[in-house]
């Protein structure tokens, strides 16, 4: 009769462990996107690839990150064309903490080239994609999307990227 008990309470120890790791377990197992993978959804949502010539995940080549805001980045995907015009940047950061504070630094970055000195070198839709560009954040991701001159279609990249966090 004990030996048993000792089986019936052993198969209720391993039972109780497998139920607690379980959570953990799936939670490890549903993997966060890659930063690539993001962008080539924006992209593709967006329609504008066959401007873009170059491509970095680099945080030095993205010029809105500071050298504090690149230590917050874990991962980064940038994709742009030869005058930095038509771009596309969704970085990962380290934490949410991080990934408030890059937000508040692509908006910054935004605003800046809308109203740069700079942009009387650029032609009047260049120009436009600058004022259109959006910028957005969920959970650890931040992007920034300038690839058209259309606010409408800089949205629809940004729904993209929402769509697969």
């Amino acid at each position: 009769m004990r030996n048993r008990w000792k089986k019936m309470i052993c198969i209720v120890m391993a039972a109780i462990m497998v139920a607690c790791t379980l959570p953990q377990a799936l939670a490890q197992a549903k993997s966060e996107p890659a930063c690539k993978a993001l962008c080539a959804a924006g992209l593709k949502a967006t329609g504008g690839t066959k401007k873009l010539k170059y491509k970095s995940n680099a945080t030095m080549d993205f010029g809105a990150l500071s050298s504090s805001d690149r230590k917050k980045v874990r991962e980064m995907q940038y994709v742009f064309d030869a005058k930095e015009v038509y771009s596309l940047c969704v970085i990962k950061a380290k934490n949410v903490s991080a990934a408030k504070s890059l937000f508040g630094t692509l908006k910054k970055y935004k605003q800046s080239n809308c109203k740069s000195n700079y942009l009387s070198d650029y032609s009047s839709t260049e120009k436009k994609v600058f004022q259109n560009a959006v910028c957005g954040k969920k959970g650890k991701y931040v992007w920034y999307i300038a690839m058209s001159p259309s606010k409408k279609s800089n949205n629809k990249g940004q729904t993209a990227i929402k769509k697969n966090i």
